[in-house]
């Protein structure tokens, strides 16, 4: 009997409205609201609902008013198709607030992700570790924060992967003001992380119809004090790099003196936290 697995849904557009500034969220919303309102306002002009010698802008004035339930009566659909429209419209734009309020409350109750991870990990030969780095943009410490790390080995086809839970190494580095790095052993049981990402990545440069399914997955769990943050980054064979370690982030003082820190305005700060040293 084959089984039938649960459909993934698509969120995409929460984490996407989640990441997006709050100033570009309420634009973008205005921006379809006055949209909405002017097309029903040449559907209105169009089927002259209104009295024959209306203007076009008291069609516009009217179509925002009904939109917002205002009802001054200086104006009133004179024919059935007016008065319909005019319950469509009102259906729609009563819809259309709702998902407002529930757009804004993504953006208070579930604010963007505020943790960022590094692009590549790096594989230290030396200390047969491996080392990722993390950084906390928000100006809120992260309270209790809990990393978790698993390890799906090198396999295709029908075969099942073993999923191994590693254990992060308790030597933090710290890099910066609120970045450090996580150092994890390479080695655990009998897996050997790097050399797995090694056979994935020979394995994808040679089959075009499977993908090895090597993946290292990190969460990072913690609390702001009004919300829970969980952030999730998911490593590939090809994102496995040799180094030594990350390299270091010389602040400024006045950099530290500031309660908060817009890291983008710091000159190569981006391109700075993905520097590896050989």
């Amino acid at each position: 009997m084959k089984k039938a697995y649960p459909r993934k849904e698509n969120l995409g557009w929460v984490s996407s409205m989640r990441n997006q500034p709050i100033f570009l969220v309420l634009s973008k919303m205005l921006g379809i609201y006055v949209a909405v309102n002017l097309i029903f306002s040449v559907i209105y002009f169009n089927f002259r609902i209104l009295r024959s010698s209306t203007p076009f802008f008291d069609y516009v004035y009217f179509s925002f008013v009904t939109s917002l339930s205002i009802g001054y009566g200086d104006l009133v659909p004179v024919t059935n198709l007016g008065k319909f429209l005019v319950i469509l419209q009102s259906c729609t734009t009563a819809l259309y607030f709702a998902l407002m309020i529930s757009v804004l409350s993504i953006k208070l109750l579930y604010p963007r992700n505020l943790i960022r991870f590094t692009e590549k990990i790096i594989y230290n030969a030396e200390t047969d570790t491996l080392i990722f780095r993390v950084i906390n943009t928000n100006k809120e410490p992260l309270i209790n924060p809990e990393i978790r790390i698993s390890v799906s080995e090198h396999n295709c086809g029908d075969s099942i992967p073993s999923i191994y839970c590693m254990a992060a190494d308790n030597n933090i580095t710290y890099l910066g003001k609120l970045d450090f790095s996580y150092t994890f052993k390479n080695t655990f049981e009998n897996l050997n992380v790097y050399e797995e990402s090694q056979k994935a990545a020979e394995f994808n440069s040679q089959n075009t119809e499977l993908e090895s399914r090597f993946r290292i997955h990190i969460s990072l769990t913690g609390s702001y004090g009004m919300h829970q943050n969980a952030t999730y980054k998911k490593y590939y064979a090809g994102d496995i790099i040799c180094g030594r370690q990350f390299m270091p982030i010389t602040y400024s003082r006045d950099v530290y003196i500031k309660k908060e820190i817009t890291y983008s305005k710091i000159q190569n700060f981006w391109e700075d936290f993905e520097v590896v040293v050989k």
